[in-house]
């Protein structure tokens, strides 16, 4: 069985997501077993010492479908799989996700886009003329800059994110909170995505459907692969809201959109946890990104001494 094989039966296990695969595989080399060998293993032993439930147990004792062979199909439909091992994979993502961190990416489309500045933006899929017209702005002037947008490929302020980046810059990257089989983005807005200017990039298998975990999960991927986060009109209880405080527990910028109409209440919260205002006007060519940047680098600098200190308090 091959790494992509072993690590996608793993994920379709009840309950297993990328911390828990993670946490699975070091059980296993703690023990001295290879990971392969997982399914030769014996009830009891799963059960007692790898601690697997149940429902998981007869979930590997009876896969629904062959992983290799459902790999096989992916790649005839033109999805890729990148393993954390691989060059391509990008390894930005373990710095700031931590053991959330998936061990493999499903991606469809320019992986060359990982390798561009990203610009996450989060918002509401009813946002106002007026934020989606600066919205617009925004994106397009980070684009003219060659940064990449980062967003999820719901309606609303992300479609209108990814279609500015296709008009103007290198292009758009879109995290799905599902598996690449079933995309819920719009039908409409899926012919937009067919060309060397977009990636689709998911760590959840093929077929995964949404929850609100795999959505949660989605929104700290989203802001790993982005330098910096922008957020249009958050709301209470809110896929950007929990973006925006995401990112911020990672240590990286936060912006709101000036003339957000988002809830007072969750911008003061936001603004209190360390997000900045952005204007999406005035910016001259090159000024917006830099800003970004200078502010991505004062995040990490700030990190990488709490990270320090942090080992040597331990």
């Amino acid at each position: 069985m091959t790494e992509a094989a072993l690590y996608l039966s793993l994920l379709r296990l009840p309950g297993i997501g990328s911390a828990a695969l993670r946490s699975l595989l070091k059980t296993l080399a703690d023990k001295g077993i290879p990971p392969e060998d997982v399914f030769k293993l014996d009830e009891q032993t799963l059960l007692s010492e790898i601690k697997l439930l149940p429902e998981q147990v007869a979930a590997l004792r009876n896969p629904i479908t062959d992983a290799e062979e459902d790999l096989i199909e992916c790649r005839k439909l033109g999805i890729e799989i990148l393993l954390h091992t691989d060059l391509q994979f990008p390894h930005r993502i373990w710095s700031y996700m931590g053991r959330s961190a998936p061990m493999m990416l499903f991606v469809r489309g320019n992986p060359e886009l990982l390798l561009k500045p990203g610009l996450g933006i989060s918002g509401a899929r009813a946002a106002g003329d007026g934020s989606l017209s600066d919205l617009t702005e925004i994106c397009t002037t980070a684009s003219a800059d060659g940064w990449v947008i980062v967003s999820g490929g719901a309606r609303g302020v992300d479609e209108v994110a990814h279609l500015a980046a296709l008009r103007q810059g290198p292009g758009t990257i879109v995290v799905l909170p599902t598996g690449l089989l079933k995309p819920n983005y719009r039908v409409e807005f899926s012919r937009y995505l067919e060309g060397s200017k977009s990636l689709l990039i998911s760590e959840f298998p093929p077929e995964r459907t949404w929850t609100p975990g795999c959505a949660m999960q989605r929104n700290r991927l989203l802001a790993a692969l982005s330098r910096a986060v922008i957020l249009v009109d958050p709301g209470p209880k809110s896929g950007t809201l929990g973006t925006g405080r995401a990112t911020l527990r990672m240590r990286i910028p936060v912006f709101i959109m000036e003339n957000s109409n988002g809830n007072p209440e969750i911008i003061s919260d936001l603004y209190a946890r360390g997000a900045m205002r952005v204007s999406p006007k005035g910016w001259k060519p090159g000024e917006l990104t830099r800003f970004i940047q200078i502010n991505s680098e004062e995040f990490e600098i700030s990190r990488s001494r709490s990270n320090s200190q942090t080992r040597l308090a331990l």
